[in-house]
């Protein structure tokens, strides 16, 4: 496969992953003996990453619950700071709620662990591509937002080219954040609960890497949030399910589980 040289980083890290990585099923000789260790999906941690997909790069094993026959109550305000949009433009982060529902994740494009930063991309674009075909209207009322925590990689210029070529995709929205520092960045983190952490490398010395807890965020019309997924959980089917039920919760139209069966 050739890669041209404009090409966003984030095409080449999903193509690369979608081609070479195994949706289903593992081959126990391949896959650093871990068929037989416990795999924890929760902290994406270069050192010991794994090659055994989440859920979200396939197929869902299960059936997402029926939209409105349950519900989404709030568990807290989701947290406010200042951040950079991909035009360098000052902004506060919650300038970006409150018309739309928002489905949010840290990342940072310089991640390569599989069930990382690579997965939510790769969801984000399937939730694109989704709504965009089958839930136009839907799609007119969602926002997605990758936020980088690593500032002095992830500059404006950087994300605008991490995202390239995505709005061209139809479907939501989606904004490409980053923030002027870590001083910035950190009461943001903290306030989603967050953890990033710099990785070190053999000597010491800082690397470019971060193990952090995979964490994305489903946040309503009134920037509370409604639900939080781990890269265990993390699937295009159930985040499109959840953004069904907040629609019809906001037009009244959520059913007794009972008549939902």
């Amino acid at each position: 496969m050739k890669y041209s040289a404009s090409m966003p980083f984030a095409c080449i890290v999903l193509i690369s992953l979608m081609l070479f990585c195994p949706v289903q099923g593992n081959d126990d000789t391949t896959i650093n003996n871990v068929a037989n260790e416990s795999v924890d999906l929760g902290v994406a941690s270069h050192e010991n990453a794994i090659l055994t997909p989440a859920a979200g790069w396939g197929v869902m094993q299960f059936e997402a619950p029926v939209p409105g026959s349950y519900q989404l109550p709030p568990f807290g305000k989701a947290a406010n700071g200042d951040v950079l949009d991909a035009d360098n433009q000052a902004k506060k982060l919650a300038d970006f709620f409150g018309d739309k529902f928002v489905i949010m994740s840290f990342i940072y494009t310089q991640c390569s662990d599989l069930n990382g930063c690579p997965l939510v991309t790769a969801v984000f674009y399937k939730i694109k591509q989704r709504l965009a075909e089958e839930d136009p209207e839907l799609a007119e009322q969602v926002r997605l937002i990758s936020l980088s925590f690593d500032p002095v990689y992830d500059t404006p210029e950087v994300m605008k080219f991490y995202g390239q070529g995505s709005q061209d995709m139809g479907g939501p929205e989606w904004q490409f954040l980053t923030t002027e520092s870590d001083q910035q960045l950190h009461p943001i983190t903290e306030g989603f609960g967050q953890y990033v952490n710099r990785e070190y490398d053999q000597d010491g010395k800082p690397s470019y890497r971060f193990a952090h807890i995979l964490r994305v965020f489903l946040i309503d019309k009134a920037g509370n949030k409604r639900a939080q997924y781990s890269a265990g959980f993390l699937h295009e089917e159930s985040l499109i399910s959840d953004l069904k039920t907040l629609l019809m919760e906001e037009r009244g139209q959520i059913l007794d589980s009972k008549t939902a069966k």
